[in-house]
């Protein structure tokens, strides 16, 4: 258990329960709590129907049932707990008890900076997002964790102190430690949320609020400027050291590029805080200034159409501690069990250029890359594509050269260091092979081995459903991380045990991600959106993937039950802000995968649907694309407009409302229907069924239709919700 958090969420499928409290109640119970002391700890409370659910956000949801008295307990949480709610003298709630019988959570922090007696930051030794500041002022101590509030701590002996708030207490233990002090907390009691958005009542978007305003920074970051469509990136050679103990990168990036229009001046990308020693052309330095993290780049004459140039930057710095819970990437410095260094990039959200120079766009992938990463002797580095070789240099450390035969998004270029194992490995097909490489951590085999079993038999249904493996020459990679991502050419499932370091060992997770990230493969890396506010293509996609890996290898009946279980917020559209780098993950998962699957349904021929997804593959593999690339393609394949389909599931938050005026004349129902929906022509099929076995398919479209249903009454009608994301209205 991680400390400040004494629970392990265990979610299961999503159940249906009955509350006790009444529709009223539940709506203002419904909102968003954070704990003071951390505030990344929140956890949202939804409400669906008569129905509260449990969610933290990114881990996953579960139902609540209802004990009376604002009392609930969560499903699937383990040791039970129950969340108690706290109402004010008006009868508002704003806050809740976490209730749980545990026997609390110890934890040992490091010092990592000057320290004045016991002031100091301390890091949590096994989570590096786990940040204690001690300060002290006037005589007395006090303790920040990462951005929480800032709290006074009571004496409690020699080198101890206590925080208390209500009934929740954490003891503070100062340990000598050569110069230093090492921390240790206990924590006891039960602890409070407090409501901190309403707006949540139905979910909170995992990226920027629906309110974001966005800046001079995000245009520089996400539009194509002049100075950015002046010239196309051909080839990256990255060449850099990483230094474990200094937690930082130096070395060098040479960009070449074709002129595609005369230029003077162009634009790369590179965080303020990465510090730039020089920018070679030709070996002349150039000069150049910065604005935020856009570096415009001044040539002492213009760079003619056509020509093939290139530019070196020297650079070094301290890349930025990811934060995950707010889509803020950065290195994670980690050690693994046995106390080694394990590290690993990590750039959603923020973009490749927070650790190295490039053009941060995703319109412009290269055609190839080269990248060199040098480490102390006995770590091993893994980062994209096939390695070439691997040098041991004179000063006890070893440089391990990379190369990508592809085009490849900035995004997911990785380095990933640490203490590994390698197996490889080959996928025998019918015309050729194509060489698997698997690592993970020392130690971890038994169990990584298991996830890697899966690979063959993965590779083989995504070939047959989405067409060959898009990157031949460079093989295909799964390891272990710390941070699952689809890392193009090194996909990475994360770590076999969750928390890191841990026991806990759940394969079944672990293999949902390893579907998801390999899926990406395809659908992210090979057909790559253009602008971020598209992101869709990718997720929408990989979700899609892992219903078919369920249906698949577990049956029908399990990727119906998976798709059960994504609940879309549908507070914000799934595309976002054009030009802005606009990145939120919202509901293009869970509300993309629901679409694809409708629109699968409404094909109604596999045949057909799964000659659709290869022939995407097949048009536009290796390119970046937009939404309307993609929908064109889909009306063209199918010799049908899809425009308003995809408009009003991308475009808008509410989904199609099927409208049923029933009439019994007889023994014949007489049904009224139409689609109410925000875009003109929308038209789809749905299928209609009783529960004694009668079905028909009608094509309901804005304008009200009727059909003559014998044998049929109002109180059997169903509309298959299952197989089509809709909503219905049954009067």
């Amino acid at each position: 258990m991680k400390p400040f958090l004494p629970l392990l969420l265990l979610f299961a499928t999503l159940a249906r329960a009955q509350n006790k409290e009444t529709a009223d109640t539940l709506r203002g119970l419904a909102g968003s709590y954070r704990n003071p002391i951390d505030p990344s700890l929140q956890f949202n409370i939804k409400r669906e129907k008569d129905q509260l659910i449990f969610e933290v956000p990114g881990q996953g949801q579960t139902p609540m049932t209802g004990l009376g008295n604002d009392r609930f307990r969560p499903k699937q949480v383990n040791p039970p707990a129950i969340v108690a709610f706290v109402r004010d003298s008006t009868g508002n709630v704003g806050r809740f008890r976490w209730i749980q019988n545990h026997k609390g959570s110890n934890g040992e922090w490091l010092c990592d900076s000057a320290s004045t007696g016991l002031g100091g930051r301390y890091q949590l030794k096994h989570d590096p997002y786990k940040i204690i500041r001690i300060r002290e002022r006037d005589g007395r101590l006090t303790s920040q964790l990462n951005a929480g509030m800032v709290f006074d701590l009571q004496p409690d002996g020699p080198n101890k102190y206590l925080l208390k708030t209500g009934d929740y207490t954490i003891r503070y233990e100062f340990v000598p430690a050569g110069k230093k002090y090492r921390l240790l907390t206990r924590e006891s009691g039960d602890f409070e949320f407090f409501r901190f958005n309403d707006a949540a009542a139905g979910v909170v978007d995992k990226g920027f609020p629906p309110d974001r305003s966005f800046d001079r920074a995000d245009t520089l970051r996400g539009m194509l400027t002049p100075l950015r469509t002046c010239y196309d990136v051909s080839f990256y050679d990255l060449d850099i050291a990483v230094d474990p103990a200094a937690r930082s990168i130096q070395g060098s990036a040479t960009i070449r590029f074709r002129t595609l229009q005369t230029f003077s001046r162009m634009q790369i990308d590179l965080f303020a805080n990465m510090t730039i020693e020089k920018i070679l052309f030709h070996g002349e330095k150039l000069a150049y200034t910065r604005e935020f993290n856009a570096v415009f780049i001044d040539f002492p004459r213009p760079v003619q159409q056509g020509a093939n140039e290139a530019i070196t930057i020297v650079y070094a710095g301290t890349p930025q501690v990811p934060d995950i819970s707010v889509l803020k990437g950065g290195f994670i410095w980690f050690s693994d069990k046995q106390g080694n260094p394990w590290i690993e990039s990590v750039c959603q959200g923020s973009g490749a250029s927070l650790w190295w120079p490039c053009k941060d766009h995703l319109s412009d992938k290269p055609d190839s890359m080269k990248i060199s990463i040098t480490v102390p002797a006995g770590l091993t580095d893994i980062s994209n594509g096939r390695l070439l070789d691997s040098v041991a240099l004179p000063d006890h450390h070893t440089r391990f050269d990379w190369y990508v035969d592809y085009p490849i998004p900035n995004y997911d270029v990785v380095v990933t260091i640490g203490r590994y194992v390698t197996i490889a490995d080959t996928l025998i097909r019918d015309h050729d092979t194509l060489k698997l490489h698997y690592y993970c951590i020392q130690n971890n085999e038994d169990k990584a081995n298991r996830i890697f079993a899966l690979v063959k038999p993965m590779l083989r249904l995504y070939e047959k459903n989405f067409g060959e493996y898009p990157f031949q020459k460079d093989g295909f990679t799964l390891m272990e991380s710390l941070y699952g991502m689809e890392h193009q050419g090194a996909v990475s499932f994360g770590p076999v045990n969750s928390p890191v370091n841990s026991d806990h060992f759940d394969f079944a997770d672990l293999s949902r991600v390893a579907w998801h990230e390999s899926a990406h493969e395809w659908w992210g890396n090979s057909i790559t959106c253009k602008d971020m506010a598209d992101m869709w293509i990718h997720e929408a996609f990989a979700t899609y993937a892992e219903v078919l890996s369920y249906e698949n290898f577990a049956g029908t009946a399990a990727a119906k039950k998976y798709l059960k279980e994504q609940i879309p917020g549908n507070k914000r559209p799934i595309i976002g802000t054009y030009d802005v780098n606009d990145f939120h993950e919202g509901d293009m998962y869970s509300k993309g995968c629901l679409m694809l699957n409708t629109l699968r349904n409404c094909i109604g021929n596999d045949s057909l649907w799964f000659a659709l997804l290869r022939g995407l593959q097949s048009r536009f593999r290796y390119q970046s694309v937009t939404t309307e690339d993609i929908v064109g393609y889909i009306n063209e394949a199918t010799k049908k407009n899809y425009t308003p389909f995809f408009d009003q599931y991308l475009r808008h938050t509410a989904i199609p409302r099927l409208e049923l005026i029933a009439n019994q004349n007889g023994d014949t129902l007489v049904l009224n229907y139409r689609w109410k929906t925000d875009v003109d022509h929308f038209e789809m099929p749905i299928e209609l069924f009783t529960t004694k076995g009668m079905r028909t398919r009608v094509m309901p479209t804005g304008e009200w239709q009727t059909i003559r249903l014998p044998r049929w009454t109002a109180a059997d009608l169903k509309a298959d919700t299952d197989d089509f994301y809709v909503d219905v209205d049954l009067k």
